[in-house]
C-alpha cells in the first residue's frame, strides 16, 4: 500500500520549489537582464567621469578630481585636465586604506610619481547613486556601478586621512620602469572604455583591488594570480610582499609601522611642499 506523505509535507516541498524559482529568476534579472548605465543621479564626488585620450606614449586625462579638504570640511571642489609622458613616470605607491573592525577589509588604490610633475592616483571605486551608501554585501550583486576615479594626491590622499580620519598606508611598488608604464596604460585604457561601455562594479569580481589586478596581469600574464587578497583586500600587503613587489628589506611585520603615513599627513596636509615630504619621510 501506497504511503501517504503528510498534507504539511506537500506544502514544504511547494514552498521550496517556490523560493527557488524566485531566487533563479532574481539572479537571472541581476547577472543577465539588469545593465549598467552611466546616466543617474550619482552621488557628490562621482558624478563626473574621467575622460582619456591616449596617443602613444602621451596620455591626456580630463576630469581629474581636485578637490582640497580641511578637518571635517570640503574646502573646495574643483576638476582639472593633465597631459603627462609616461616616460616621465619615476615611481609607483600602493596604498592601503583598512576600515572596519576586520583585516579583510580595506581599500586600495595606485598613485603614479612623475619626474617634474604633481602626481596622479587612480583608484577603482563603487559608483553610487545620490543617497546610496556603500554595502560590500549588496556591492556582490551588481548593485552599483563602476568608476576609475583620478585624482591629485591632495585629493585622494589628504581626503582620506583629514575629512574622513582613516589610517592610510603608502607602499612602494617594486616594478621595472616598462611595468610602470603599461600599467598606466592599462588603467588608462580601462578608464577609457568606461566612458561608453559601463560595468557594474562586484564586490567579489570587480573590485578596488581585483581590478587593479587584472590591469598588472594584463601587462604580464599571472602577475598576480588568484589569491585571497583579491576578494579581501585588506591581505593585500602579505600577498604582494610574497609575490615580491613591495620592499623585502625588512620583515613582512615591520612594513605597516614604516610605511604608515596618517600622523604625517595630519601634521603636513596644508604644507606648499607636502608631495615632497612625504616622500622623504617614506625614503628615510
Amino acid at each position: 500500500m501506497k504511503k501517504k506523505v503528510p498534507l504539511s509535507s506537500k506544502y514544504l516541498k511547494k514552498l521550496f520549489v517556490c523560493l527557488l524559482l524566485i531566487l533563479t529568476a532574481w539572479l537571472i534579472y541581476l547577472f543577465f537582464v539588469l545593465q549598467p548605465s552611466n546616466n543617474r543621479d550619482w552621488e557628490f564626488g562621482q558624478k563626473t567621469l574621467p575622460s582619456i585620450q591616449i596617443n602613444n606614449n602621451i596620455v591626456k586625462v580630463q576630469n581629474i578630481r581636485d578637490f582640497h579638504f580641511k578637518p571635517k570640511e570640503i574646502a573646495s571642489t574643483n576638476y582639472i585636465n593633465k597631459t603627462v609622458d609616461i616616460n616621465n613616470i619615476d615611481k609607483v605607491w600602493f596604498l592601503v586604506e583598512p576600515f572596519g573592525k576586520f583585516k579583510a577589509v580595506a581599500h586600495t588604490y595606485f598613485v603614479f610619481d612623475f619626474k617634474n610633475e604633481s602626481p596622479l592616483a587612480v583608484s577603482v571605486e563603487a559608483r553610487r547613486e545620490k543617497g546610496e551608501k556603500y554595502d560590500a554585501f549588496i556591492g556582490a550583486f551588481n548593485q552599483y556601478e563602476l568608476i576609475y576615479i583620478w585624482s591629485t594626491e591632495s585629493d585622494e590622499t589628504i581626503r582620506r586621512v583629514i575629512y574622513e580620519d582613516n589610517k592610510l598606508y603608502m607602499y612602494p611598488l617594486k616594478i621595472s620602469s616598462n611595468g610602470a608604464k603599461q600599467l598606466f596604460l592599462q588603467l588608462a585604457e580601462q578608464t577609457h572604455s568606461l566612458e561608453t561601455k559601463p560595468r557594474f562594479y562586484n564586490t567579489l569580481t570587480s573590485n578596488c583591488t581585483n581590478e587593479l589586478a587584472k590591469s598588472a596581469s594584463r601587462v604580464k600574464p599571472n602577475a598576480v594570480p588568484l589569491n585571497l587578497a583579491l576578494f579581501m583586500p585588506g591581505y593585500s600587503v602579505n600577498e604582494l610582499y610574497k609575490l615580491g613587489y613591495l620592499p623585502n628589506n625588512i620583515p613582512l611585520e615591520q612594513l605597516p609601522e614604516k610605511y604608515y603615513v596618517s600622523d604625517f599627513v595630519k601634521r603636513n596636509y596644508d604644507q606648499v611642499d607636502f608631495t615632497n615630504k612625504l616622500r622623504t619621510f617614506l625614503s628615510d
